[in-house]
């Protein structure tokens, strides 16, 4: 803070520092740039008001965009170019965080526990871990740096920009917004205050407060193209219990919920029954046999996943929608079986 920086008086009468402009910008391109999945053009960085530039003067706002990047490679973030093979000179620049090159502090555990950690963490990313890897990595490169341990024997360690957005919102407590790319790509900005991590067969999901709905929804981190620097803090419901919202393949569609109700043979074992349902919905067992009602977002998933269980004797029951996709499902097997 400079002498020329204006300062606001607090309640108890002492100077309070006013809010930092250039801190913020800088601190809002740091996530946008470590949280990108591709490089950013040099015009999607200067012309973006959100990041704190776009004010209508491009060489102004590259100016401060050069300066900004030599503010953080002093604290050790090396911000680096990126050419295609090729591209002329005057071909517009791309911007992404030299990981190799940046910094990692570390001496924030003792030597004594460095190398247990360092093995127990080493076992984990080993193990495939993607919703947690971004956590896990920062701690590994602590441990690594208290410990001499060299670039070259460090275990490889692949971290994912999008993953390491919706953690870094996710620890904040703040929400994140982003553009969020569905199934069908389609594209739309959304803002979620994330309620819980997961991951599943090596890709992570996350779940949350989703604005657009107002309703806690499901998403995968690999699917979101863009995202910005989280904002506006928020607190996790009490009641809130992460394995409520465990996905099923039917649950990734941009409609509302529907109960659908599916059925199970009656020599069904329990435990068979309770697995393949997750805790998810109702489940009731009669003398006919077990029923299942949960809420199905998109109907063609919901009538695959039957399929995929029916040698475990389950069907669906209502509503029509399901039964009618179940029924085109079977058609278009018979037909592809017939045509090979």
């Amino acid at each position: 803070m400079t002498a020329s920086d204006t300062t606001a008086i607090n309640k108890k009468g002492t100077p309070e520092p006013s809010f930092d402009k250039t801190a913020q910008r800088i601190l809002n391109l740091f996530f946008v740039l470590n949280s990108s999945p591709e490089p950013l053009t040099t015009e999607q960085i200067v012309l973006d008001s959100d990041l704190g530039y776009g004010s209508g003067n491009i060489d102004s706002d590259k100016r401060k965009f050069r300066r900004d990047r030599d503010k953080l490679l002093e604290r050790g973030i090396v911000i680096k170019e990126v050419r295609l093979a090729g591209a002329q000179e005057t071909e517009e620049s791309s911007w992404t965080i030299d990981r190799e090159h940046t910094f990692a502090a570390g001496g924030l555990i003792t030597a004594d526990d460095a190398d247990i950690l360092l093995d127990a963490i080493d076992q984990t990313l080993a193990a495939g871990s993607s919703a947690f890897a971004a956590p896990l990595a920062d701690i590994r490169s602590k441990i690594a740096y208290l410990t001499g341990i060299s670039a070259a024997d460090e275990a490889p360690i692949h971290r994912s920009p999008t993953v390491d957005a919706v953690w870094s919102a996710f620890a904040e407590r703040c929400a994140l917004r982003f553009l969020y790319q569905n199934g069908r790509g389609e594209q739309k900005e959304r803002t979620v205050c994330v309620y819980g991590m997961f991951e599943h067969d090596g890709t992570a999901y996350f779940c949350g407060l989703d604005n657009a709905t107002d309703n806690i929804r499901t998403f995968r981190c690999d699917r979101i193209v863009r995202a910005w620097r989280p904002s506006k803090a928020y607190s996790i419901p009490a009641d809130f219990n992460l394995n409520d919202y465990l996905f099923f393949e039917f649950d990734f569609a941009d409609r509302p919920p529907i109960a659908a109700t599916f059925s199970f043979a009656r020599e069904s074992q329990a435990d068979m029954v309770s697995g393949l349902t997750r805790g998810r919905g109702d489940l009731a067992r009669s003398e006919e046999g077990w029923t299942w009602t949960v809420d199905v977002r998109d109907f063609d998933a919901a009538a695959s996943f039957c399929m995929a269980h029916a040698m475990d004797g389950m069907r669906p029951v209502a509503p029509d929608a399901l039964k009618l996709a179940w029924n085109h499902l079977i058609e278009r097997t018979v037909h592809e079986h017939a045509r090979s």
